[in-house]
């Protein structure tokens, strides 16, 4: 595995590039893909990946990590979990970093909750061509972590978590102490965007309080950001992602709705919503932001939050004025555009990373904390 390279470029501008080789061994079908790489050994589950975890030069409490191996994800979806405690329990009890981490007293817990973002669809007018994705990701200002993950079977992928979720902590930062920094392994099930090799782009966003626990007794029961996780690791398209969520039980990893913008390079990309248990699917969707998009009598239109709707239109307007066809710096400006709105009393929530995806390049390109004028650069 090529370790992760640092490279600034300007006063303004700093790229971090992941450049690491293809270890998938991908199907044709929506099976998963087939196990390539040896399974870790229990004692070293975790414990290698903290060794990565690195700060992003140029950008303050901005991190990453590369996870390779095994992290347990079928044990997790066979266990059906259908809680977050349940979950940190089972991580706390099978992976080894975290068992160290519990017995010296740290709070482990999983927690999303309270985030309003953006996400976009368009065709890319830039170099690369193919599509493009982008996505905001607005709470209050803490820390961001980049993941970088190899499963010992499945796609490689980069995603984008929040480690307060995990840590409690808006401001956690590594404490270069294998103890105290297993606890941010747990991101590994706690994504809210993604890439992955096959051109799959995933993203979660917060909907009402209208929880879901579907209960068909010969499905497996998965948790939001976990099915996340799974999807990553084990979808090559947006029909194959949609038939993984179709063999679930979805469980709110907090008692919260919410939705899922999927997308791929052919250029289909859905809309996933879960109304009153039911799982619903909107297709030729382009912007996603905290309103319901299904068709349904439910969850009426009219009862979206201006807040929503302002961030939704500043999107798609964005969109139309180009034909949909969008360069990198173009989809930029349009989350720029669609970005958090500020509470004048109260500052602190921004959109704390703006991404633009790029699966012909393998690329996603994250601007922090509302500054258009640097970005990192992650390509796989």
């Amino acid at each position: 595995m090529k370790k992760l390279k640092l490279t600034k470029l300007t006063a303004l501008l700093a790229a971090l590039t992941l450049v690491f080789a293809s270890c998938s061994n991908g199907t044709d079908d929506y099976s998963k893909p087939e196990e390539t790489k040896q399974r870790p050994e229990p004692t070293e589950q975790g414990l290698g990946a903290l060794q990565s975890l690195k700060a992003v030069e140029g950008f303050e409490h901005v991190y990453t990590v590369e996870y390779d191996g095994d992290y347990l994800l079928d044990d997790v979806i066979s266990s059906n979990l259908k809680t977050s405690n349940e979950l940190v329990n089972y991580l706390s009890t099978h992976i080894q970093s975290w068992k160290l981490a519990k017995e010296s007293g740290i709070p482990l817990t999983i927690n999303v909750s309270g985030a309003g973002c953006c996400s976009i669809a368009a065709s890319n007018a830039g170099n690369a061509g193919g599509k493009i994705f982008g996505r905001n990701f607005d709470y209050p200002n803490g820390t961001a972590m980049i993941l970088h993950t190899m499963p010992y079977k499945g796609y490689e992928s980069v995603s984008t978590s929040y480690p307060y979720f995990v840590t409690g902590n808006l401001w956690w930062e590594p404490a270069d102490n294998i103890v105290d920094d297993a606890i941010s392994l747990g991101l590994i099930y706690a994504p809210l965007d993604g890439l992955n090799e096959k051109g799959l782009y995933m993203s979660i966003l917060q909907l009402d309080n209208e929880e879901t626990n579907q209960t068909d007794s010969n499905k497996n029961d998965v948790q939001t950001t976990v099915a996340v996780r799974y999807i990553l690791d084990n979808a090559d398209s947006v029909d194959a992602a949609l038939e993984i969520l179709r063999g679930f039980n979805m469980h709110n990893v907090f008692n919260t709705a919410y939705h899922y913008a999927i997308a791929d390079n052919t250029g289909k990309s859905v809309v996933v919503e879960y109304i009153n248990n039911e799982m619903k699917v909107k297709e030729n969707v382009k912007v996603v932001t905290n309103h319901y998009l299904t068709d349904n009598v439910a969850k009426p239109l009219t009862n979206a939050s201006p807040n929503s709707l302002t961030r939704y239109n500043a999107a798609y307007n964005a969109g139309e004025a180009v034909d949909w066809n969008m360069t990198p710096e173009q989809m930029r400006d349009a989350l720029k555009a669609a970005k958090a709105i500020h509470d004048p009393l109260d500052n602190s929530f921004v959109s704390i990373w703006s991404a633009v995806f790029e699966p012909a390049a393998k690329k996603v390109t994250y601007y922090f904390r509302e500054d258009y004028t640097k970005y990192v650069e992650v390509t796989f």
